[in-house]
């Protein structure tokens, strides 16, 4: 009594379903199928199951071994019809653009109504998260019967996508290092910079190896697109240049050193350039 959509939207109703297994002596009703009245009919029908107990105006008709099992049965004065087969199960979205609107579960095969029709049940599950299991409100048609249902169950299974993961993942670290950094300016007379952030030189390593990769990839692009070079070679020194000044303001003195030295290699790489144009 479960449905997955193809946008692997996920429903399970498996709790509506009554059977003899899941009735119990402290729950009366779980041992009584669905009953739905209107005028001079009644209904009774189940979820994902048949009916449990085939009306007694049924066997008086036809006997009791001889009344087809069905999901539900409309029985009247004097009159019993099946209102749908089993096997013939199939589900649908309300909304095809709205998941979260509910569900829809049609069964088919049921007794003739008229010459060229069969009666069929289309069970209407309408999310509603405050409605709990709910149950039938009421039921519409003569030949083709429509049963309004509100239910929680009707509503999407809240699922961790790969996506909320990765956001949960994300603002756990952040509190985390917020927790670590106020942990250590309060408790640890740390000073309130960047170097009262937990594991700040293990950060500053994987910043680096990230923005290294990074700029590697560009030149890389670079040398597979002579049209774009220029583009992607300022750019990469941006990024490379926005990482030391980053690193300069988290890391004090010492970063600003590597960066001077940084600045000295690079200027050494354009002389060196230029005296092999002169060459």
């Amino acid at each position: 009594c479960a449905y997955v959509h193809r946008d692997k939207t996920e429903f399970d109703l498996t709790k509506l379903s009554k059977s003899r297994s899941t009735c119990s002596s402290t729950d009366a009703s779980s041992c009584l199928d669905y009953h739905l009245r209107r005028e001079d009919s009644d209904f009774y029908f189940n979820v994902c199951n048949n009916v449990m107990r085939k009306p007694s105006q049924c066997n008086d008709l036809f006997g009791r071994q001889n009344v087809q099992s069905s999901i539900g049965y409309q029985v009247g004065d004097g009159v019993c019809y099946y209102m749908g087969q089993l096997r013939t199960g199939r589900w649908s979205l309300l909304d095809q653009r709205h998941p979260e609107v509910g569900l829809r579960l049609l069964y088919t095969g049921g007794s003739r109504c008229g010459r060229n029709r069969e009666r069929s049940t289309e069970f209407h599950f309408e999310c509603n998260r405050k409605a709990g299991k709910g149950g039938p409100v009421a039921i519409f048609g003569d030949c083709e019967f429509v049963v309004t249902w509100e239910t929680e169950l009707a509503c999407p299974i809240r699922q961790i996508t790969l996506f909320h993961f990765l956001l949960l993942l994300i603002l756990l670290v952040i509190f985390y290092l917020a927790a670590g950094f106020f942990f250590n300016v309060r408790y640890r007379g740390a000073i309130p910079d960047y170097d009262a952030i937990p594991h700040i030189q293990q950060i500053r390593w994987l910043g680096a190896v990230i923005l290294a990769v990074f700029v590697k990839v560009l030149e890389i692009i670079g040398d597979y697109l002579p049209g774009v070079r220029g583009a992607v070679g300022w750019l990469a020194d941006k990024v490379g240049m926005g990482y030391e000044l980053i690193a300069e303001r988290m890391g004090g003195r010492a970063a600003g050193e590597q960066r001077k030295s940084a600045g000295q290699r690079r200027t050494t790489g354009i002389l060196d350039r230029e005296g092999y144009d002169q060459l």
